[in-house]
């Protein structure tokens, strides 16, 4: 397979869909990547999350416990990003350390990570075992220097670009965030990064619903200026161009949903969004409890326990590599212990019925092809949940209606309606009488 040599930033990627194989681990090099860690005491305790009609996650399902070993070890291979402390200050904050406040914004860096990781290297790749031969592989010392907690300029997405990118959203370092803005610091982030790049472009989806005409706007090589709605509601266009079928970058896709006005309607929703998960575009969603975020990459089919990473652990920032040892391509020192600080084997659970309402939910596309598979899929989820009499997670339309021209439609219907009235055809008088017998009130009952 010939490979595609793409620069990002100091780095050069390789695009490589195919799985490496795993290299042998040393005695001396033993991580956490293959499901088990060293001194683990539920290496080997039975999984009860397959007792349920099996697991969904990131578009695999497990369903019997054969699958377990396959569960566990593909889950210690994400990234975990976790409260990071004793890292550069946060002028004039005086902030070293985002502990207690910054969960969304590492929840939002592992959705990340998970999306770049697809797009670099393809749905079934995972990190190298030993720690070695994990610090030389591009990609995993490219995303690390990416994610790390420092100022330098390679740190595309390291705590304090996060906050710097929550500025503009009226967003303080300090304050805890919600899945909807990290999604737009996500899309901001990103499009500084990558865009500029054509390597990835991030849209966020706003009205509850999912626009083809956007996204293909957005997109398209050769893209009119043709609005994203219709001019008005009560507009029918009985031509429109067809959609470009060609894509200049990849789509990550995120949708911030509410699911429940002041608790998450478990009823419902449940089922529906556990198999999101299912769906091969999945990147699972940001979301939890009040004030404590994770990102959630599974959940059990019958929707009743989600599994997601928690980063509320607290671990030493990473530190820059010493002068005399720095080079163009490793501003950050990739110690052992940081390596092994970025995996975990203990992933968290939660009863579905304790979720927050307030989520986002999030999709990769590496082309167009790939957006349509994903828009026949969601279509034929809320297919489903329509014959079931539930309502949908949103809806995927055309187009947006654009409601900004409601008064001049309004008036355009009146005074339609006038010049084709009945009382044309009564005398003056006849009329005065009429129109004087209705209040203003009819009047506005009557548009």
């Amino acid at each position: 397979m010939e490979e595609e040599l793409v620069e990002v930033g100091d780095y050069f990627l390789e695009k490589d869909e195919e799985e490496e194989d795993d290299e042998e681990v040393s005695d001396d090099e033993e991580c956490c990547l293959d499901g088990r860690s060293v001194g683990s005491d539920n290496s080997d305790r039975p999984d009860r999350s397959l007792d349920g009609g099996g697991v969904y996650m990131l578009g695999r399902q497990y369903i019997d416990m054969d699958d377990f070993l396959l569960k566990r070890q593909y889950e210690s291979s994400l990234f975990w990003f976790t409260y990071r402390k004793d890292f550069a200050e946060m002028a004039p904050y005086g902030i070293t350390s985002d502990a207690g406040w910054g969960c969304m914004l590492r929840a939002a860096q592992m959705l990340l990570s998970h999306a770049l990781r697809r797009h670099y290297r393809g749905p079934d790749w995972r990190p190298p075992l030993p720690l070695k031969a994990r610090r030389a592989e591009v990609f995993v010392s490219a995303l690390l220097t990416w994610m790390a907690d420092a100022t330098h300029p390679s740190c595309a997405y390291s705590i304090h670009r996060m906050v710097a990118a929550g500025l503009p959203l009226k967003m303080l370092p300090g304050e805890w965030y919600g899945p909807t803005t990290a999604a737009h610091v996500i899309a901001a982030l990103t499009s500084s990064h990558l865009e500029h790049s054509k390597q990835l472009t991030t849209h966020v989806a706003s009205h509850g619903a999912l626009c083809k005409h956007a996204l293909h706007s957005l997109m398209g090589p050769d893209v009119t200026t043709s609005q994203d709605s219709l001019s008005h509601p009560l507009q029918i266009t009985n031509a429109q161009s067809p959609p470009p079928t060609h894509w200049n970058t990849a789509l990550l896709l995120i949708l911030p949903l509410r699911l429940g006005l002041n608790s998450f309607d478990h009823k419902n929703y449940s089922t529906t969004l556990a198999h999101t998960f299912s769906l091969p575009q999945s990147l699972g969603f940001l979301g939890g409890s009040p004030r404590h975020a994770l990102w959630f990459y599974a959940a059990n089919a019958d929707g009743s326990t989600l599994y997601g990473l928690d980063p509320h652990t607290v671990q030493a920032a990473p530190s820059l590599s010493p002068p005399s040892l720095s080079h163009h391509h490793h501003p950050i020192h990739l110690s052992d212990d940081y390596l092994c600080s970025l995996h975990t084997t203990k992933p968290a659970t939660m009863d579905m019925t304790k979720l927050d309402p307030s989520l986002a939910l999030a999709f990769y596309c590496q082309d167009h092809a790939d957006f349509t598979n994903l828009c026949t899929s969601l279509q034929n989820l809320n297919n489903s949940c329509t014959k079931q009499k539930k309502p949908i997670l949103f809806d995927v339309v055309e187009r947006l209606p654009d409601y900004t021209n409601v008064t001049d439609v309004m008036a355009e219907l009146a005074g339609a309606a006038d010049s084709f009235s009945c009382d044309a055809d009564l005398p003056a008088g006849k009329r005065e009488e009429e129109d004087d017998g209705l209040s203003d009130e009819d009047d506005y009952v009557m548009l």
